[in-house]
């Protein structure tokens, strides 16, 4: 393919017509009916098997978001946004006291690819034949101080690779090297990109999509195998380690080195095989919990699992896995990460590549999930997860498709538990499924939720979501929606010092690791 985007061949049609076994001349015989009969079933198992999967009660607020709202960006930028998208204030404006109702300047981490054409003052789409400028994809930082203009952050990007930040090895096609093919060889970009809270500010973890694409298959990205890699940063996201391997590690596909590594992937290894679909755990977003009660920070991925050689039936649930980075008083993991993945509620003992199955119930009698964000709401005193549910019609059995998507929503009390309510439907977020010059066409993509004024991770009850419009696999544009969370029933106490949108004070400034073990 000739465009870096798609991470996955995804973004929400991807995935659904992966998830339910709809990729080229497989598809889904399953009715409605016999669909939920096997969930029936799933859960009659799970308890059998001493699940404990009871959810929280669910809270009495309506969560509604407004129509799209068009963002103002070059036309050198192209297919943004390709993954989630995080936002943070910029470093540099700390102490800055935006205008009555303004944001100030925030830092927008995104998946994209950007055109550079010295002296040519481009026109929108003039850069995809390759006759003008070179594209060059991975991971960017824009900037935006009313969250409707953005540009280039001043300071980011690596001018040898169109002011990228992170990028991977090769591009997508590029297949003739003769070192080892790693696991983001063919696509690296974020995901999301949080502050270590047991290291000094500036000290960044990224969550990235990693993609393997060679030998090449026909379907071209939209088949492959899938990681998620974890990276980091120490000066505040300019810089992020080359995929250049360590000394010893020069054959092993998993890892560069202890700062650029595969955390979460499925057993087992591409081998030198070409591969008719995705396999793999994908679209990967991440929160670190500040508000366990046992002091301890946990980093949690929430993914989709688009199924393995050994187990070809994804089952269109978000997955979840979590790594212990350290806790409240000093103590912080050294080297590598080692995630755990949530399985038959619980957290599996195997690491990086262990068993996994969903964590909350479905969104639809007959559904695919998918593009999660976790954070936690300090006005509802509950984690939120906010999700694509993408709704299918099945006209005859061997014909299912998807018709519309919408923006749900579900809250728990403990992530340790992972007990989250019934998904609920996110008021004015159902769209329906177009087509385009024979391109599908959706309008919700990558959701990526934000109250400016919160910690990171951390929303209220009013925000921005920003999100992609348009073909997942081609043409799209970045909007963003105004959300607003209006409570039916009374809430928790607001701490002293909360803002008006219900977010706490800082917490976490002074947190320092005490000593390593």
């Amino acid at each position: 393919m000739k465009r870096f985007g798609c991470a996955i061949g995804y973004s929400i049609v991807c995935l659904s017509l992966l998830a339910n076994g709809q990729s080229g001349g497989d598809r889904d015989n399953r009715s409605e009916v016999t669909r939920g009969q096997e969930e029936k079933s799933a859960q009659q198992r799970r308890g059998e098997q001493g699940e404990t999967r009871a959810s929280t009660p669910q809270p009495n607020i309506a969560f509604a978001v407004s129509n799209d709202q068009p963002l103002i960006y070059p036309d050198s930028f192209y297919w943004l946004p390709d993954e989630h998208t995080t936002i943070m204030p910029a470093a540099a404006f700390q102490n800055y006291l935006p205008p009555p109702g303004q944001p100030g300047p925030h830092d927008f981490f995104v998946a994209m690819s950007n055109c550079v054409a010295p002296g040519v003052e481009l026109r929108p789409r003039q850069c995809e034949n390759g006759k003008v400028g070179k594209l060059y994809g991975g991971a960017f930082v824009l900037r935006s101080s009313d969250f409707k203009n953005f540009s280039l952050a001043p300071g980011f990007g690596n001018a040898n690779h169109g002011r990228a930040v992170f990028w991977s090895p090769h591009e997508p096609g590029k297949c003739g090297y003769k070192t080892v093919t790693h696991f983001d060889e063919q696509y690296a970009a974020p995901g999301s990109v949080l502050q270590d809270p047991t290291l000094p500010p500036g000290n960044l973890i990224m969550i990235y999509e990693a993609e393997i694409h060679c030998p090449p298959a026909p379907q071209g990205m939209a088949a492959g195998w899938v990681s998620v890699g974890v990276t980091r940063s120490a000066d505040g996201g300019r810089t992020w380690p080359a995929p250049v391997p360590h000394r010893g590690m020069e054959n092993n596909w998993l890892d560069y080195g202890d700062d650029r590594y595969a955390g979460i992937t499925i057993p087992g290894s591409p081998g030198n095989k070409v591969y008719q679909k995705f396999f793999g755990d994908v679209l990967p977003s991440a929160f670190i919990d500040d508000m366990d009660p046992s002091g301890n920070f946990y980093l949690y991925v929430v993914y989709q699992f688009t199924g393995s050689p050994e187990n070809p039936n994804p089952d269109a649930k978000l997955h979840i896995a979590r790594a212990w980075l350290g806790d409240r008083s000093g103590h912080r993991e050294v080297g590598q990460l080692q995630f755990h993945k949530w399985y038959r509620g619980r957290w599996s003992a195997e690491i990086r590549g262990g068993p996994e199955d969903g964590v909350m119930p479905a969104c639809t009698a007959s559904f695919g999930e998918g593009n999660a964000q976790l954070s936690y709401n300090d006005a509802l005193g509950r984690y939120v997860m906010t999700f694509v549910c993408s709704s299918y019609t099945c006209p005859t059995p061997n014909n299912c498709y998807a018709y519309q998507d919408s923006l749900y929503y579900s809250t728990a009390t403990s992530l340790e538990r992972q007990d989250w309510t019934t998904p609920q439907l996110i008021q004015n977020s159902t769209h329906p499924r177009g087509t385009a010059s024979g391109a599908m066409i959706m309008d919700g993509g990558y959701p990526s939720v934000v109250s400016p004024g919160c910690d990171q991770g951390h929303i209220g009850l009013s925000g921005s979501v920003f999100l992609l419009s348009g073909n997942p696999l081609g043409d799209r544009r970045f909007v963003s929606r105004e959300f607003t969370i209006r409570p039916l029933g009374p809430l928790p106490p607001r701490e002293e010092g909360a803002l008006a949108n219900g977010c706490r004070p800082h917490r976490l400034e002074g947190v320092r690791p005490r000593r390593e073990e």
